[in-house]
């Protein structure tokens, strides 16, 4: 700065040689007066942007504070999310089950409901052949004390209990001949779907998965209006799927979902296919 205010100076007498002393004098203090303030002014200007700087420096550091603390929080939010997911699974397990559990106490009410029915039948059979009078035997004939007594048939809500019983408790193939045997006696009452589809699920829990398929199909076409044509048809979907017959158990599925789409196992039945990666409608490669 001083050699710059010397070449000034030099410049200004040479230029300035007949001004006189007096006045060359005050004109140099005058300049470098000038020369001073505006080294200052550069001074003070050098102050001004360290200490913005220095500003802008603890701003960037506090802005990245401010995104590490978002990221911890974002990971928080994400685990709580996770587990809030996992106890509404459980929730829905818990819900299900109990769903279950109703169906099942349904399903006995039903029981005694058709038990009753036979009772009063029966009752109304006794009356009638008390009522009736006796039959005149034809001329000739004399009694054979040794023909053979038709067998009693069952009681349904004895054979229907003991299906269930023997199902509940895994004696599968005992739970399938007292089904089977109830739907001998009693395949046109309202526990008959029930009882053709319980004897699905003896063989889909055994691991059989053609016979139960096939079972399946039974309780679909021979009891179209049962109430357990959607289930069958919801684990016919499983059972394909269980021999690897993903095309024909998407199929299935899809086929549930159109027919009864505001069921319980419609929307199984959509949760399987999420799982699979397929949508409930379309192709999505099928």
């Amino acid at each position: 700065m001083k050699t710059t205010c010397i070449v000034v100076l030099t410049v200004f007498l040479a230029c300035g040689g007949a001004t006189p002393a007096h006045a060359q004098k005050k004109d140099t203090l005058l300049l470098m007066q000038r020369l001073d303030t505006m080294q200052q002014m550069m001074i003070n200007m050098q102050k001004t942007l360290d200490t913005q700087t220095a500003v802008l420096k603890t701003l960037i550091e506090q802005a990245n504070d401010n995104v590490n603390s978002m990221k911890v929080v974002m990971e928080d939010l994400r685990k709580s999310t996770g587990q809030n997911l996992a106890n509404n699974n459980a929730r829905f397990d818990t819900m299900t089950n109990e769903i279950q559990s109703l169906t099942s106490s349904q399903e006995e009410i039903l029981a005694r409901i058709a038990k009753l029915s036979e009772q009063v039948a029966q009752t109304q059979n006794i009356i009638q052949t008390l009522n009736a009078p006796p039959p005149t035997p034809a001329a000739g004939a004399t009694g054979d004390p040794n023909q053979p007594v038709p067998p009693t048939v069952p009681d349904a809500e004895t054979l229907y209990k003991s299906g269930l019983t023997a199902f509940n408790g895994g004696q599968y193939q005992l739970a399938v001949q007292s089904f089977q045997e109830y739907l001998q006696y009693y395949g046109s009452t309202d526990l008959a779907s029930n009882a053709q589809f319980y004897i699905g699920e003896a063989y889909y829990s055994q691991g059989d998965y053609a016979k139960a398929i096939e079972e399946y199909n039974k309780c679909v076409e021979q009891y179209p209006k049962g109430n357990k044509v959607a289930a069958a048809q919801l684990k016919k979907g499983y059972a394909l799927l269980a021999q690897d017959k993903e095309s024909s158990g998407i199929r299935e599925l899809r086929s549930l979902i159109q027919r009864f789409p505001n069921s319980r196992e419609a929307d199984l039945a959509r949760q399987r296919l999420k799982k699979l990666g397929v949508s409930a409608g379309g192709r999505s490669g099928f």
